[in-house]
């Protein structure tokens, strides 16, 4: 038992040491901005020298000697919120501004703790450690996330608070659950049907509200999910109502879903308020100069960002449409050089580049999990309640708040794959649970009252009645040997599964940090016409 404790206890730890290492590895590499880098890193040092983004007087991407300190006094017209560039900024006051180091240290770890966080939700909504390391080892080496958390951009620091907010909303469904009668599976509710609650005091929904403003504090499709998972709650309490046959049951969860808002809306705008704190406190940022108060010259600043997001319309060699995203078949580059024996390359030629090319298995896979995780959820939810169901249903709906806005509204032509990073938490929690169904790894959720699990209840076996479960144990003891091989045989190709995504990781990490290499070794890694 000591052991079988000493090894669950190691392998987060041991997850976590190979994000790490994919992330802080040669970050210093290359030593010049690289692609928006340019303006978020610049806006954050400035930023930390006046309290809001001032101009920088040319676009050299070089950063040595005195070029960190070149910034001027005018104020810039930065199109995103604060938080993310005070993020960035963290990192420079650590190792200084001079230095990739500086500019990306803070989104590394924002990488890793978002790999730790994604390990904790797939936990609680499975109670299976061995399904929380494989979400998170397959977070660790997916080529998107990677590649975002090793350059000073914001999507990073986006993707780890949409994945806090994803945890905060769970709690909220255990917490809730808890304080929920139990639905009657038979659908007899006796002759007073039990209500639920209207509830005021939702600690962890109000977390959630907290981590989905920080996320719009960093960019504004911070917002999607904030607004996603709103209907999730909304709906799950809805469904239970009416399972429940409670009286008024529309009416009733309509008023839980404004009691919900009002939780929840008040504590993102404040948080996403607090971040313009420097702007706010200070009177020379950006559309200041006319004199007026702050919140005035807020409310029009924000009304020029949204004109410059919607007129964003300018060609771009790596626009991608974001119906391509889940597939990765047009990465954003980010870096690359070339050059020549001349120039100290021991082959024909070299190269050096930064692009989240991704990793196949991973990315891919993950997408084929998803659209089975759809249908799991579909076939559970109508069996009755089901908490295996609802755990579903946040992973997708974690997924789609990431894209699907941006399937249904895109109206501008800049847009770009590594947007979709953070989809890549809720891809990799897809996949580690689909594997799971695969193997026959006990999946238990605990919600509470509402849906408590019972312990016969499996990944791969769905519901017994406590009237089945002697037949159950029968059935199993009589299991055929062959059944039992073939189990054997789904598991060890799972295991050489996870092995060849990591072994692909390695194969792909060259790309990812800009590490020198032959011609010939880059152009092996570009397996689609799109990844040119």
């Amino acid at each position: 038992m000591t052991r079988n404790r000493w090894l669950h206890g190691l392998a987060p730890i041991a997850v976590l040491a190979l994000a790490a290492a994919l992330r802080f590895w040669a970050l210093g590499r290359p030593g010049v901005l690289v692609f928006d880098e340019l303006y978020y890193v610049r806006d954050a040092i400035s930023q930390l020298a006046h309290g809001y983004p001032t101009a920088w007087p040319d676009d050299d991407p070089g950063m040595s000697g005195s070029r960190p300190y070149g910034f001027t006094d005018a104020a810039s017209n930065a199109v995103h919120p604060p938080l993310g560039k005070w993020l960035i900024g963290l990192g420079v006051l650590v190792f200084g501004p001079g230095s990739g180091w500086g500019w990306r240290a803070a989104v590394a770890l924002a990488g890793v703790l978002t790999v730790g966080v994604t390990m904790l939700l797939g936990w609680r909504i499975t109670r299976s450690l061995t399904v929380a390391c494989a979400a998170g080892l397959l977070l660790a080496v997916d080529g998107v996330h990677v590649v975002l958390t090793r350059v000073g951009l914001l999507d990073g620091f986006l993707t780890l608070a949409v994945t806090v907010g994803a945890l905060c909303v769970w709690r909220d469904v255990e917490w809730t659950g808890a304080r929920s009668p139990v639905p009657d599976p038979g659908g007899a509710t006796g002759p007073a049907p039990p209500r639920v609650p209207l509830l005021w005091r939702r600690p962890w929904l109000l977390a959630a509200a907290a981590a989905f403003g920080a996320a719009a504090s960093i960019k504004w499709s911070g917002l999607y999910p904030l607004a996603a998972f709103l209907v999730f709650v909304t709906v799950r309490d809805l469904v239970l109502r009416v399972r429940l046959r409670e009286r008024r049951a529309v009416v009733r969860s309509a008023l839980q879903a404004l009691i919900a808002a009002a939780i929840a809306l008040p504590a993102a705008a404040l948080v996403y308020l607090s971040s313009w704190a420097g702007w706010i406190l200070t009177s020379g940022g950006w559309n200041r100069a006319s004199g007026d108060g702050w919140w005035p010259a807020l409310v029009g600043y924000h009304a020029q960002m949204l004109d410059w997001h919607r007129s964003l319309s300018a060609p771009h060699p790596y626009a991608s449409h974001p119906l391509t995203w889940p597939l990765a078949l047009r990465p954003t580059g980010m870096y690359e050089t070339h050059w020549g024996p001349g120039e100290g390359c021991p082959w024909a030629a070299c190269a050096a580049a930064v692009s989240p090319l991704p990793n196949p298995l991973v990315t891919w896979g993950g997408v084929v999990a998803l659209i089975a995780l759809v249908a799991v959820v579909i076939v559970r939810a109508l069996r009755g309640p089901d908490p295996i169901a609802t755990a579903g249903a946040l992973v997708i709906v974690g997924y789609l708040s990431g894209w699907l806005p941006w399937v249904l509204t895109v109206s501008r032509s800049a847009v770009f794959q590594f947007y979709a990073v953070v989809l890549t938490p809720f891809s990799a929690l897809a996949l580690a649970i689909a594997l799971a169904l695969l193997c026959r790894i006990a999946i238990r959720p605990r919600i509470g009252g509402a849906a408590r699990v019972p312990e016969t209840a499996v990944a791969g076996g769905g519901r017994r009645s406590e009237a089945g479960a002697e037949a159950g144990a029968e059935d199993a003891a009589a299991a055929t040997k062959p059944e039992a091989e073939t189990l054997l045989g789904i598991r060890i190709a799972t295991a050489i599964f996870l092995v060849a995504c990591v072994a692909l990781a390695a194969w792909f990490f060259p790309v990812w940090s800009g590490a020198p290499m032959a011609e010939w070794f880059w152009r092996a890694h570009l397996w689609l016409p799109g990844w040119q």
